[in-house]
């Protein structure tokens, strides 16, 4: 392809229904111009003084946002992948030996984490990247509404201290990536106080929905973690690319990543000066924070709250659409804004999970929508993440057109090959 805007993946389309991404927005693009004219590096503060305070704000208002302690450490990275990395090298660094950074983990008891089989693979890298090795996190069974079983997770940790194991950690996911369902925090939490374990929550996508007054109860619990990742680039529709990391004793965040060379030791001495490179991996860094502090001076708390609202209402009515569809079935009804379902065979000589995966492909071939197949107990189905505030429910009525096309296509092509392709 020779043009650049026609070989892209249009996610600000309402007719994206991908990977979870917020679709960014207009004053984000602004500000990315006025970032990459400034070209400022933000590790230390008397390099980049305004990008350093306006991160400190930033922090602040997330933090306000989902009702986390203000007070708490943070600093923005790439995205949930890195995010997950550091918290879970924090959790390692307070819970797990006392001197690992000298003498790494080779002569400390195996430590554990636990976490849904729901949750994100990027911790499973973190885990390996850590060296705390991906046997040791601990996969707890999911019920029946996908999230974490506490009674196995408990049992688990019990077993676990019992064979000589170290646990360490619990981490809660506010909004799984494949159904969009939220952990009990305050159960989770009453066990990790419990057994003096570290609470981690994965908020990367569901967490902003915590700001919402409706929707308060379902995160009941996680402001007492100790640790919260947030992505604002996925539900506070901020551009590529921006990850929050939040860390309720700022010092533990400090403790685990500063270490600063002898041509870094310069403008350090004013006390109200915090250098970005102390709470993080890394030390060259843009100034992420300024599309975010854009976003939020802008369209203001209000306006990005009501638009999360209508994401989850527009799950909704997908939900209720294809309920009452008789070539569907739905897997789950949405707790926040991701749903699952799946086309059902109407001549019967096709398997479901056969179908629903050809109807991916033909998805991507057709190109008037864009969404991504997951497995739900082992089987291919459809997935729709509903994060775009300029989506309507006109748009949605207009996704299960097209899909009620390409079903139909794609089983009787299906049904015209021989039976050894079931």
């Amino acid at each position: 392809e020779k043009n650049l805007i026609e070989a892209s993946n249009f996610n600000p389309s309402p007719n994206y229904y991908g990977y979870i991404t917020g679709g960014g927005n207009q004053i984000g693009i602004i500000a990315e111009y006025i970032k990459a004219a400034l070209n400022q590096n933000n590790l230390k503060w008397h390099s980049a003084p305004a990008n350093s305070e306006i991160e400190k704000i930033v922090i602040e208002w997330i933090s306000e946002f989902i009702g986390y302690n203000q007070k708490c450490g943070g600093v923005l990275v790439s995205g949930g992948s890195v995010a997950n990395l550091m918290n879970i090298a924090v959790m390692r660094k307070v819970k797990g030996g006392k001197k690992i950074r000298e003498k790494g983990i080779y002569n400390e008891e195996v430590m554990r984490v636990y976490v849904s089989e729901e949750g994100h693979s990027s911790i499973d890298k973190a885990m390996d990247i850590l060296g705390l090795g991906s046997e040791n996190l601990v996969k707890v069974k999911r019920d029946e509404n996908f999230k974490i079983q506490i009674k196995e997770l408990e049992k688990k940790i019990n077993n676990d201290f019992k064979s000589g194991f170290k646990p360490i950690g619990v981490i809660g996911i506010a909004g799984t990536t494949n159904t969009g369902s939220v952990d009990p925090m305050n159960e989770i939490f009453k066990i990790c106080k419990k057994f003096d374990l570290w609470f981690m929550v994965d908020a990367a996508y569901g967490g902003p929905a915590a700001g919402l007054n409706e929707y308060k109860n379902l995160f009941k619990g996680m402001e007492k973690a100790d640790s919260i990742l947030l992505n604002p680039h996925k539900w506070m529709f901020v551009p590529f690319e921006v990850a929050c990391v939040l860390v309720k004793n700022q010092q533990q965040l400090k403790n685990t990543f500063s270490l600063i060379p002898e041509y870094l030791m310069g403008g350090t001495d004013i006390e109200e000066r915090e250098d970005l490179m102390n709470y993080s991996i890394q030390l060259s860094k843009d100034f992420k924070a300024l599309k975010v502090w854009m976003t939020i001076e802008v369209f203001g708390h209000s306006t990005i709250s009501n638009a999360i609202k209508n994401d989850i209402e527009i799950a909704l009515y997908a939900y209720e659409k294809i309920k009452n569809n008789k070539l569907f079935k739905p897997l789950h009804k949405p707790e926040l804004s991701i749903f699952c379902f799946k086309y059902i065979s109407k001549l019967g000589n096709v398997s479901d999970d056969v179908l629903n995966k050809k109807i991916i492909e033909e998805i991507e071939k057709d190109g008037r929508i864009f969404l991504s197949g997951t497995k739900i107990n082992n089987e291919n189905v459809l997935r729709i993440n509903c994060i775009n505030y300029r989506r309507k429910r006109e748009d949605i009525d207009f996704l299960i057109k097209v899909l009620e096309e390409l079903g139909s296509k794609a089983e009787k092509e299906l049904s015209n090959l021989p039976l050894k392709n079931f």
